[in-house]
């Protein structure tokens, strides 16, 4: 079997185990390489060189910065460290890459009273990276999440001290430019501490700031003015007011919005009019809700997001569903595309980069409020099954009974093919039974499949040239 026919088989199987079985993923991973960072920080971030040069950077937390290599593609090596000691005490909580500098974003966010702040890192040879400037706010908040730039401005998502707004023309030297805590009385008014809303992820676009305000939703800032910057807009999910909702990060595309929205999912907005923002869709795969979905148990947790524009697909670390694929191809239409991990492997991630076929997750190892048992950075290689095959409709399948013993009858009807394939997999990948009959005999003859193998599930694949269908089989002992 072709590796990519593999791990499609291997995919659905875990789609079957936990429910998620229409439609198929059409996204494959392969695990490439563990970074272990026990004892060194906890990673947050991860950039792959943007310059197309074979480095990637981490934002480590109390770990700093960490430049790693890539000139073995399969075994990366750390090539060089910026400590936080450098950093005047400050922790790394996120990055972002301009050409050839680097922008963290410092101020542990986690927990405490923690200035926000911000570095330049010059990257023009990352192998011997260096410090440009630092800036650090006197005074205290509750650290930075989130650090983005555009043209000579950088913007700071500084949790309770709102947005940063700061100069960044001359590389050596940081100047403050101006603060904007957006209105905390929305959605709730008099918000208690839990309910207070925190400055998170943001996207720039022109003279307006797209700001992920975490309890507070999702707030425009007009910064045409930047030394006096407005709030101009705000947009919730009535449909969730009952939780209090995490809009941790977005990504603009054209005149949508995708929004990562902690255990709500992902929210899909029409801004084709800023003043008037709409819901296209909200994909919602653990049931945001659900009075049984707390933020402390929930499956997953919706943080990090990066879009592959080429193939429409948007990829989310989830928290203990560690990766979900998103296929917003029809944004109206979101549907999830490939994943990898589960809830229950005890692996939380946290953040990820995304940068051609390779997807970086960090994960963070932690006893409260979720328990995790690893910290690190996992490397997965990535793939779209791209084959223009259409799905068979599962009415067009009949296989019974269900479960079986020594074998299971099978009756095809609506399938546009003379040829017939099968094939009975077991969830290692392994092909156990390969037949191929004809269409028109299924359907006359409900053929029986004899097969024998130690009590389990199975899948049975179904192909013809135009299309496949797999089914779910549970097999008992005799």
């Amino acid at each position: 079997m072709e590796k990519g026919t593999l791990l499609f088989c291997l995919l659905f199987s875990l789609q079957i185990l936990f429910g998620q079985t229409n439609p198929p993923d059409t996204v494959v991973f392969q695990q490439v390489q563990d970074i272990p960072f026990a004892g060194i920080g906890l990673p947050q971030k991860v950039v792959q060189d943007r310059l197309g040069r074979p480095f990637f950077y981490v934002a480590s937390k109390e770990g700093g910065l960490r430049i790693y290599s890539l000139s073995s593609p399969n075994q990366p090596e750390l090539q060089a460290e910026i400590t936080v000691s450098e950093l005047q005490g400050q922790e790394v909580m996120n990055l972002h890459q301009n050409g050839s500098f680097l922008y963290l974003a410092l101020g542990n966010f986690f927990g405490g009273a923690n200035p926000p702040g911000i570095a330049i890192i010059d990257v023009t040879d990352p192998e011997n990276a260096f410090i440009r400037d630092v800036w650090v706010s006197e005074t205290p908040g509750r650290g930075c999440a989130f650090v983005t730039t555009s043209g000579n401005y950088a913007y700071l998502g500084a949790m309770s001290r709102g947005l940063i707004i700061l100069n960044i023309e001359n590389k050596d030297d940081i100047v403050w430019v101006s603060e904007l805590v957006p209105d905390i009385h929305f959605p709730v008014e008099n918000p208690n501490s839990v309910q207070l809303p925190n400055a998170r992820g943001m996207a720039v676009r022109g003279d307006t700031v797209w700001l992920c305000y975490d309890a507070g939703g999702l707030r425009l800032i007009d910064v045409a003015d930047k030394q006096h910057p407005t709030e101009a807009g705000r947009y919730i999910n009535q449909d969730a007011l009952g939780k209090q909702q995490a809009y941790n990060n977005i990504i603009l595309e054209n005149e949508n919005a995708y929004i990562a929205i902690d255990y709500c999912g992902l929210e899909v907005l029409d801004i084709s009019n800023p003043a008037e923002i709409q819901q296209k869709a909200w994909w919602n795969p653990w049931d945001c809700q659900s009075p049984n979905n707390a933020w402390i148990n929930s499956p997953g947790h919706s943080n990090q997001i990066e879009l592959d524009t080429a193939r429409h697909l948007l990829f989310l670390s989830t928290g203990r569903s560690e990766l979900n694929v998103v296929d917003v191809s029809e944004p109206e239409h979101p549907h999830q595309a490939g994943s990898f991990g589960t809830p229950d492997d005890l692996y939380f991630t946290w953040g990820m980069g995304l940068a051609d076929d390779r997807v970086y997750l960090t994960y963070i190892a932690s006893v409260f409020p979720f328990f995790s048992i690893w910290s690190g950075v996992r490397i997965l290689e990535w793939d779209a099954l791209t084959a223009t095959r259409q799905i068979i409709s599962s009415s067009s399948i009949r296989v019974f009974p269900q479960p079986f013993q020594d074998g299971f009858r099978i009756e095809c009807t609506d399938v546009d093919a003379r040829l017939l394939g099968l094939q009975i997999i077991d969830l290692q990948g392994h092909v156990l039974l390969e037949k191929e009959f004809s269409a028109t005999s299924l359907v006359q003859n409900a053929t029986f499949i004899p097969f024998q193998a130690s009590a389990g599930i199975y899948l049975l694949k179904c192909s013809t040239p135009s299309g496949e269908y797999i089914k779910k089989l549970i097999h008992l002992n005799p």
